[in-house]
């Protein structure tokens, strides 16, 4: 092989080697890449804690998240006809589990406060019409009105910042003690709302979970 033909396979196998060296930090990149992304993917989904909001329609109950415990009350709401029902209280398990019908135009956020329950979780559903549920959780607010142990709730400032589910009719939210909600709020305008909340006791919900004996 001649001294010029030596000198240019030389070039070629370093241009080679350039080449391969950079195919392999791409794909290192790349990959890298991917494995943050499913990192990030993980990290954004959570899974369900006590004290976060559960946002769902009825039809599909039984496939929400965070719902365990549940089952009776949602049973009851799917089976039921809610149109029905008189204004106010229907017990369905006593003062463990009974259901609120009210109907009422939806009002602007400054008239409504943040409050919250220590001894009862909310199923808010909305029969008919449409409205806004703001979610904040408790651990971040400053109490506006000390907890009235006779009623179950407590009100709080209005954050910052906190978040909005959006409620047509055939939706429900679920909010357990760790989660301040601030209800009928204006969804595209002023609408009449007719809302069945049950009112379910912690202590039910975890006799359901198996956590406590029954009694």
């Amino acid at each position: 092989m001649s001294t010029g033909a030596g000198v240019q396979a030389q070039g070629e196998w370093r241009m080679e080697k350039r080449r391969i060296v950079a195919l392999c930090g791409a794909a290192l990149v790349a990959g890298l890449a991917i494995g943050a992304q499913a990192q990030g993917t993980r990290q954004a989904a959570p899974q369900k804690q006590e004290g976060a909001a559960v946002k769902g329609s009825l039809k599909d109950w039984s496939s929400a998240p965070g719902i365990k415990g549940l089952e009776r009350p949602f049973e009851y709401l799917a089976r039921t006809d809610l149109t029905a029902l008189p204004l106010g209280r229907t017990d369905i398990e006593g003062d463990d589990v009974y259901v609120m019908i009210s109907e009422a135009e939806t009002r602007p956020p400054e008239q409504v406060r943040f409050e919250a329950h220590r001894r009862y979780i909310d199923i808010q559903l909305v029969v008919r019409g449409q409205e806004a549920i703001g979610v904040a959780p408790v651990a971040g607010l400053v109490s506006a009105e000390p907890y009235d142990a006779a009623k179950d709730i407590e009100f709080f400032a209005t954050p910052r910042e906190s978040a909005s589910l959006a409620l047509l009719s055939g939706d429900f939210a679920v909010f357990a003690p760790g989660d301040a909600h601030r209800p009928s709020l204006h969804l595209d305008g002023p609408h009449v709302s007719r809302k069945a909340v049950v009112k379910v006791s912690v202590a039910y919900r975890d006799r359901q979970r198996g956590r406590l004996p029954p009694g």
